[in-house]
């Protein structure tokens, strides 16, 4: 892939690169010391250029920060390697990036240089890469960056995205029409609903809906779908001893072709009862949120 590589970022603007096998892919994840309410998935590569200074970790077995088994950064900048490297000024210059996987261990990422050349690095993950197939996520951060001055360059330009490993399936999402907002200032009464809808042309299949939850307790999330009885919805995991959790947390839940319609689907979220085997503290407010919500289906 190419991928603008200018200097004015510094370090509260990079981009980065996660891959993580699709039953494990959280809406927004990123390194524990963000800000943010989600760390990266049990199993994981991630490919980081902050500060244009390349970085490779990789972990598995448990959340960030814990499960890591490699991290390791290069000692220098591209803009020590390379100072006169037009890109690091020319916002209109991309840079090729090509990234190898070889023998279930070896990663190695390669730069292309303003000669047309490739200057490699190259790790070896310890015990092997920890899945064999997933989903390559293209993000960027921005955290604060006009305190470092940085008041224009926000984005990157990528382009040219190319993959030459083996054909594997595809999926398809349909998004919802708006956010569930079932929160207040306060507790939101048990029992309070919202329904919004996703449109589809014709039922796929291996349906699955995702998206993320805002300040979820375990079995306070219902929905019914098309009418049908209330299920519990709940998110890969919880922060606050298996109960509950501050913040936006991901959740995937797979569903049967049968639940679904060509046409308009309705989904009913409800604020339902906390599980009795639960103990929240006296702050805890009943209700949730739910955003980023769409069906997926195989091709």
């Amino acid at each position: 892939f190419e991928v603008g590589i200018t200097s004015g970022h510094l370090s509260r603007s990079w981009w980065e690169l996660m891959l993580t096998p699709r039953d494990q892919l959280k809406v927004g994840a990123a390194i524990d010391w963000l800000p943010i309410s989600e760390t990266y998935p049990n199993d994981r590569i991630v490919f980081e250029f902050e500060r244009n200074t390349r970085k490779i970790r990789a972990g598995t077995g448990a959340v960030s920060p814990g499960g890591w088994t490699l991290q390791e950064s290069q000692w220098w900048s591209w803009p020590e390697f390379y100072p006169s490297d037009p890109a690091l000024s020319d916002r209109r210059i991309r840079r090729k990036m090509r990234i190898t996987f070889d023998d279930n261990q070896h990663i190695t990422w390669g730069i292309e240089t303003e000669d047309g050349s490739f200057d490699e690095w190259s790790v070896s993950v310890p015990g092997g890469f920890p899945f064999s197939q997933g989903l390559v996520v293209f993000k960027t951060h921005a955290y604060t960056p006009q305190k470092e001055g940085n008041y224009d360059a926000y984005t990157f330009h990528w382009d040219n995205i190319f993959f030459d490993g083996p054909v594997v399936g595809k999926y398809v999402a349909f998004d919802a029409n708006e956010v569930v907002y079932l929160e207040s200032n306060g507790n939101r009464p048990i029992g309070d609903a919202k329904t919004i809808t996703i449109e589809l042309q014709s039922v796929g299949r291996q349906p699955v809906l995702f998206g993320q939850i805002h300040s979820p307790t375990k079995g306070q999330v219902l929905l019914s779908i098309n009418g049908a009885p209330n299920v519990i919805v709940e998110p890969y995991d919880y922060e606050n001893s298996a109960c509950t959790s501050e913040g936006w947390k991901s959740f995937r839940l797979p569903l049967s072709e049968q639940e679904l319609n060509g046409g308009t689907n309705y989904f009913e979220w409800t604020v339902g009862t906390i599980d009795p085997s639960c103990v929240v503290h006296p702050w805890h407010w009943d209700g949730f949120s739910v955003k980023s919500l769409q069906l997926q289906f195989d091709q």
